[in-house]
């Protein structure tokens, strides 16, 4: 008989930004969170967009992903079979509409260019409609990450972009730059129905580890923050001890997946292109069972002492 531990069961992630509100798993990763539960999660993909975070799971390419609220709703309603596990963080400001120091007003914006992540995705969209409905025509141009958005922003090729608040942080420091609005995060961890009929178990030890992985952010700055630098690629550490101030507290402890109050807002953005989405109701587009198993041994209330 062999001594050697049983293999881990492999797992692959991707994670549409890399931003401090969809760390946590990756975070939990390289503290060990997931390997404690037997399972090997790995990271092929990360800030790719969250439409293409979700097609990537759709496809096979990984087994769950971080995305935003629209992708999997968009899945849905095609007849696919996405769905959200985990709704990490609180509903909050996670973007903000960063110009350079010249352009004061988004009205200032018309005829300029404008960074996304993606134009079409869970922040491009909703800044289209923000300018749309101030009446402003701007151009908005899909960079592929906040990283390049940052770098097109210092360049000057671009007036204004989103960015989350790290980089929010660095560009009022060090350019001057003008925050001129925010953009509330909606989305989470999701997968795809067939994945959980095919593997329950081992999505039940993911959504633990993601659970064990907020809980060590929201308790060991000590640990998260030396990490926070390695996934934000970002050197300086009193930037990343500002930022995880401002996120322990708005991590759940108790990750339901929830789009908050935003699902009739979202469905009825949808409808134009899906009359369907006047429908869609949130346990058609969640799986609440694994939190709530959770929950309901007891094992959160242990977690955090009662």
């Amino acid at each position: 008989m062999s001594d050697s531990p049983p293999q881990a069961a492999p797992l692959r992630m991707g994670i549409a930004l890399r931003a401090v509100f969809q760390s946590e798993a990756w975070l939990g990763a390289h503290a060990g969170t997931f390997s404690r539960l037997g399972i090997d999660l790995t990271f092929p993909a990360i800030a790719t967009g969250g439409p293409a975070a979700m097609a990537g799971a759709l496809r096979g390419d990984w087994d769950v992903c971080h995305t935003g609220a629209l992708p999997i709703m968009q899945g849905v309603l095609k007849g696919e079979d996405p769905v959200l596990l985990i709704t990490p963080t609180e509903l909050h400001d996670a973007v903000f509409v960063m110009a350079r120091r010249e352009f004061t007003t988004l009205a200032r914006l018309a005829g300029q260019r404008i960074g996304a992540v993606d134009a079409a995705g869970q922040f491009g969209r909703p800044l289209k409609i923000l300018l749309e409905q101030s009446g402003i025509d701007a151009e908005m141009v899909s960079l592929g990450s906040f990283q390049a958005i940052d770098a097109a922003l210092t360049k000057g090729e671009i007036a204004a972009g989103y960015l989350p608040i790290d980089l929010r942080f660095r560009g009022e420091s060090r350019h001057g730059w003008n925050a001129l609005n925010g953009l509330k995060i909606v989305g989470g961890i999701a997968t795809t129905r067939r994945f959980i009929a095919a593997h329950r178990a081992l999505v039940a030890g993911f959504v633990k580890g993601v659970v064990d992985a907020i809980h060590l952010f929201k308790t060991r700055p000590d640990i998260v923050i030396p990490l926070l630098q390695q996934f934000l690629q970002i050197a300086e550490r009193e930037p990343m001890q500002q930022l995880h101030a401002f996120y322990a507290p708005l991590f759940r402890a108790v990750p339901t997946p929830t789009f908050f109050d935003e699902m009739e807002g979202l469905c009825e953005g949808l409808t134009g292109q899906y009359p369907a989405a006047k429908k869609l109701r949130m346990e058609d587009v969640a799986d609440a069972s694994f939190v709530e198993e959770l929950e309901g041994s007891g094992y959160l209330d242990e977690l955090y002492g009662g």
